[in-house]
């Protein structure tokens, strides 16, 4: 590709001291060439993509050049020289470094006003007060959204450029926003909505998490979706899972069009997009949202790829967040109406979490049933506690965690903070879980690293249950 003329994707690349933003940052315009490809590549794109995110990754010192190569990774996908093929592999790049603390973006949208004050407070202020602030701020989140915001701050702030590291994730997002008229022209086009990973798919990702971009985006989205007078006959193009979930983040409640268009999709027959639909009606509309759309999410438990196979279509996977850790943490927007099928849905969710996204599961289910974490009571709850059937459920699906999982996720860390006992051993008897059970869910695998699986039912089988919790519910052998 020509980078002298001034229009190719690579132009100025070796005009920036990359070794000055980022160790190693010497190797980072090779690899743009590589994700480029043509006469200068050195390697393919599939092993030039994890390389150069390894360098730049969040929130290491390389994120510091992330904004320059967000720009040059833009310019790749969207060059008309790059081949449609592979115009995915720089997006999915660049969705990463856009979007590295994912779950801090759900369920409610980011201020971008209030996250440009956030940084201009963070750039003035002295590192020490900066520190102490965001711990402050995180012992006193009012929801676990916040919490895990103010967790992620405090990671940053930790390293010795984190300051700089706050203002290059807000100029990622700045270098984005100006290049959404290049990004929603990969909506269009039969080549970038072909196939699997199709470019369109991944501009749709990225175009998502660009929520102040949302009146540009969202008008385009719904041209795609259709209308009732051209469903019958089919549309002029097929419609993307993963552009129903850009308007479920970006379209507003108050325009008829979008709810119309995605009420006949969720009639639509396509297992998929149904379920897409019916997901971003709730994001949409929240405690509001039609009560179809949430009938709608309930059955996709029941097919045979149940939820983690539905997100996996429709949302993306932001680092070590799988899809249905993003969706389920969405659903939050439906309050108290969402109840029942996040509950139906938590050991789906939970059985393929990992690490972080399994921590942020388990915080927004007990959130959700016990109320926020800062109004639990300071003392551990007494093991005679009565639940309601809703809680009785969620405790039950967090204590067939594996042993493994339970550990490297700091479970009992979070189950601790509503009172609950952090030992997985005693939460298992706390929740009336019986011990041979859990003897066998010891020896049981991580399920996160298997194949995803349909729904269970949220309650233990019957010769599970012993004392506790569900003696007291159900009657029989209890105190």
């Amino acid at each position: 590709m020509d980078e002298t003329t001034g229009s190719g994707p690579l132009h100025g690349v070796d005009d920036t001291d990359w070794s000055a933003l980022a160790p190693g940052g010497d190797a980072i315009p090779g690899l743009l060439r590589d994700i480029a490809g043509g006469e200068g590549a050195q390697r393919g794109v599939d092993d030039a993509v994890p390389e150069l995110f390894d360098l730049i990754r969040f929130p290491g010192p390389g994120y510091l050049a992330a904004p320059r190569v967000a720009d040059h990774l833009i310019s790749i996908a969207c060059h008309p020289a790059t081949p449609a093929a592979w115009r995915s592999r720089p997006l999915s790049l660049l969705l990463e470094l856009l979007a590295p603390t994912a779950a801090a973006l759900l369920p409610e949208p980011r201020d971008l006003a209030q996250w440009r004050d956030e940084v201009a407070w963070a750039a003035g202020t002295d590192l020490d007060k900066v520190r102490d602030q965001y711990r402050a701020w995180f012992v006193e989140a009012a929801d676990e959204q916040r919490l895990r915001h103010m967790a992620a701050r405090i990671d940053t702030v930790a390293r010795d450029q984190g300051v700089a590291l706050l203002q290059a994730e807000l100029e990622v997002h700045d270098t984005v926003r100006a290049r959404v008229p290049d990004l929603l022209r990969l909506l269009e086009g039969a080549d970038n909505r072909r196939g699997i990973d199709s470019p369109a798919e991944w501009a749709s990702y990225v175009l998502a998490f660009v929520p102040d971009a949302a009146a540009d985006v969202y008008p385009a989205l719904l041209r795609g979706v259709g209308v009732p007078a051209d469903l019958s006959g089919g549309s002029s193009r097929d419609l993307l899972s993963a552009e129903l979930f850009a308007l479920g983040m970006l379209a507003p409640p108050d325009d008829p069009e979008v709810t119309v268009a995605l009420t006949h999709v969720m009639a639509s027959g396509h297992l998929y997009n149904a379920y897409a639909a019916a997901v971003a009606l709730v994001q949409i509309h929240g405690e509001k949202a039609p009560r179809e759309a949430l009938t709608r999410i309930g059955r996709g438990g029941r097919t045979n790829v149940g939820h983690r196979g539905l997100f996996g279509d429709s949302w993306p996977h932001c680092g070590e967040l799988a899809p249905e850790v993003l969706g389920f943490l969405a659903l939050g927007r439906g309050g108290r109406r969402a109840t029942a099928a996040r509950i139906a849905m938590l050991p789906d969710i939970l059985a393929g979490a990992e690490g972080a996204g399994r921590t942020a599961v388990v915080g927004a289910a007990l959130e959700m049933v016990l109320g926020p974490r800062t109004a639990a009571p300071e003392q551990p709850l007494e093991p005679d506690t009565d639940f309601d059937q809703d809680t009785l459920k969620v405790l039950w699906s967090i204590a067939d965690i594996p042993a493994a999982a339970w550990t490297e996720s700091a479970v009992g860390d979070t189950v601790q903070a509503w009172g609950l006992p952090e030992d997985r051993a005693d939460f298992r008897v706390f929740a009336g879980v019986d011990d041979a059970a859990g003897s066998a869910a010891d020896d049981t695998p991580d399920p996160a690293a298997g194949a995803p699986a349909p729904a269970a039912s949220a309650a233990p089988p019957a010769q599970q249950q012993g004392g506790g919790l569900l003696s007291r519910l159900f009657g029989g052998g209890g105190r």
